[in-house]
């Protein structure tokens, strides 16, 4: 039987069962309702929820966690919840592989007649312009299939190399990832953890909600203090984001998901680690460091333990996210290859819309070759 689509346009039209089904087809706590949900609820003013409620008979056997954002060049653009500032890795549609295929082709019918200008009256649908989907793994079956089955009904889809995460495949034991480092990292190494061994800085995790309360204000300002040292800005000079990750922490606290870690000394708060984690996997998502206690290296300490503790609670992965800053190399970790996929509605204004935008790029690029053209002459 061909599966039917429901678009979810409020939060409203989710219920408790709904959201269970939704975490239980979520492949990682990224895409966890905990995690989304919070995203939604504080970048909600800027987007129009567009959920895609995928049921056969009386069973839901996908969400596809989209919203719809207006711009000024694509005009109505489909992308992830958690898109933007929140930087969400490993995004995708929530669907198990035996349901994978009858999904994306109804989807991408679903997505055809809704822009399809002349469609049939009273049926659902979304009027959109261009899609937009970055965070996506470059092997993610379910997204590599949904981009064959828009293909198939004639979309225009782009696919293109993103930035890609950076993970350690971790061995069963804290000695063998020592192993794996140069001469020079195992010094570091151990130079870091002996801090924390020795009790001159004091870690401790976040275990409960008057925890979180009491040691929030000190990982946002450790966040903020790293960042406005290195002369650039932090996440949390944006007001929504802090909202958001104050309210996904707490999420995820109670979910059993959240590794939020302080470190101390003498008292005072000089290093935090901000990880998503379950039984696999730990997702390093944030940090912080006083930049006055830089002598002490605490950061580098932090790290250290964050690594052994994923290895001795058992976890596979430890995934430092989305960029491909030098350090993650020397760590020992390697890419994850990421993909963007976009696409054009057949939509006429789109069309031109589209146009517009690869004509603005390509002249751009052509200054930038150093060509001549658009610039001054001598």
């Amino acid at each position: 039987m061909t599966p039917s689509i429901e678009l979810i346009s409020s939060v409203d039209q989710l219920s408790q069962g709904d959201l269970d089904r939704w975490n239980e087809l979520a492949h990682n706590p990224l895409q966890r309702w905990e995690w989304l949900g919070s995203w939604w609820r504080a970048y909600q003013h800027n987007y129009r929820l567009s959920i895609v409620k995928v049921r056969r008979q009386d069973e839901t056997i996908a969400f596809v966690p989209w919203c719809l954002e207006n711009r000024v060049g694509t005009g109505k653009t489909i992308q992830f919840l958690g898109s933007g500032k929140a930087c969400t890795d490993h995004l995708s549609l929530l669907v198990s592989a035996g349901d994978c295929e009858a999904v994306c082709t109804a989807v991408a019918g679903w997505l055809a007649r809704s822009a399809d200008q002349h469609q049939t009256p009273n049926v659902q649908h979304l009027v959109w312009d261009a899609i937009e989907l970055i965070g996506v793994d470059q092997e993610d079956a379910a997204m590599n299939s949904l981009a064959r089955a828009m293909r198939t009904v004639g979309l225009d889809v782009e696919q293109t190399e993103g930035l890609g995460c950076y993970a350690i495949n971790l061995p069963p034991t804290w000695d063998e990832y020592v192993r794996m480092r140069s001469k020079s990292g195992r010094r570091e190494v151990r130079q870091s953890l002996k801090n924390i061994d020795s009790g001159t800085i004091v870690v401790q995790r976040v275990e409960s909600r008057p925890q979180l309360d009491s040691v929030w204000d000190q990982f946002v300002t450790l966040h903020q203090r790293r960042r406005h040292a290195s002369g650039t800005t932090g996440c949390f000079d944006h007001p929504p984001f802090e909202a958001f990750l104050r309210d996904a922490a707490a999420q995820l606290l109670d979910a059993g998901l959240l590794e939020l870690i302080i470190a101390t000394h003498d008292g005072a708060a000089v290093a935090a680690h901000f990880a998503i984690a379950d039984k696999d996997h730990w997702y390093f998502y944030q940090s912080g460091m006083d930049p006055d206690a830089e002598a002490l290296r605490p950061g580098l300490s932090m790290f250290c333990h964050a690594i052994r503790e994923s290895i001795v609670t058992g976890r596979k992965t430890f995934d430092m996210m989305r960029g491909d800053e030098p350090y993650k190399l020397r760590w020992r970790a390697e890419l994850l290859p990421a993909q963007e996929i976009r696409v054009c509605s057949p939509r006429r204004a789109a069309q031109l819309r589209h146009q517009v935008v690869r004509a603005g790029v390509t002249f751009k690029n052509l200054v930038k070759s150093g060509l001549g053209i658009g610039q001054p002459q001598s």
